[in-house]
């Protein structure tokens, strides 16, 4: 069951990050995301029984990855504006006896529209305006 449902949500997050265009990597960003952050709260709840601690790195070419707790996942960024737009990502495809925040975190980075950063927080928004992660400067 776990294992059918991570399939379905992994195929999802494929398809949302093949329907966006392609452009430049980084276009008028307001707000330097580069670096790594660490994934504490996805969907409110605490990332602090993972796996292995959740983080998602920014560079400075426009690539991202990171570790959703069991998983590593890799794709391009565009920031404009409060616009985080993630696309071209993939993802490993392990599977671990407790998948609730690595599922979580894949889900909701297909569902990153906006964000807001605040000193050395990021949160993440979906389409609704619903904080769906929270990041902290590592």
């Amino acid at each position: 069951m776990k294992k059918t449902l991570f399939t379905t949500l992994f195929a999802g997050f494929l398809l949302f990050s093949c329907n966006n265009t392609p452009g430049s990597n980084i276009s008028n960003k307001s707000a330097d995301i580069t670096g790594e952050w660490n994934i504490t709260t996805v969907n409110g709840l605490s990332t602090d029984s993972a796996e292995t601690m959740p983080f998602i790195n920014f560079t400075d070419s426009g690539t991202v990855n990171g570790n959703a707790s069991v998983n590593l996942f890799f794709g391009r960024y565009t920031v404009n504006a409060d616009t985080l737009l993630l696309t071209e990502m993939g993802a490993t495809m392990m599977s671990a006896e407790d998948m609730e925040i690595e599922m979580a975190i894949m889900q909701a980075l297909s569902q990153t529209v906006t964000f807001a950063l605040q000193d050395s927080i990021i949160s993440v928004k979906d389409a609704e305006g619903a904080t769906i992660l929270t990041l902290e400067r590592k």
